[in-house]
């Protein structure tokens, strides 16, 4: 019989590069900001030259630095980012 924790940990465990992917889809849907417009704002801001197809497979692959992840959350305005650390699979 599964604990309760064991469930949840089990329900809700995801690769850590997923979840930066989510976080800032996220945060992009909150704030109704499209992908060529968070690309613009990328480009204006830190002069990152992407297209909105590059930037769709950057996040599907969840392939990017921390630094790109705080970049993303810059511009689209994110003044507190919370992390749910339990849902985050910390072992690959």
């Amino acid at each position: 019989m599964l604990l309760y924790d064991e469930f949840r940990t089990n329900l809700m465990t995801i690769d850590i590069q997923e979840y930066a992917s989510k976080k800032i889809r996220s945060e992009m849907k909150l704030r109704d900001v499209t992908t060529v417009q968070i690309c613009k704002l990328l480009k204006d801001t830190f002069d990152i030259s992407l297209n909105a197809q590059s930037f769709n497979n950057k996040m599907s692959r969840a392939n990017f630095s921390a630094t790109f992840f705080f970049q993303c959350m810059y511009v689209l305005g994110v003044k507190n980012i919370a992390f749910d650390i339990d849902s985050i699979d910390i072992a690959k």
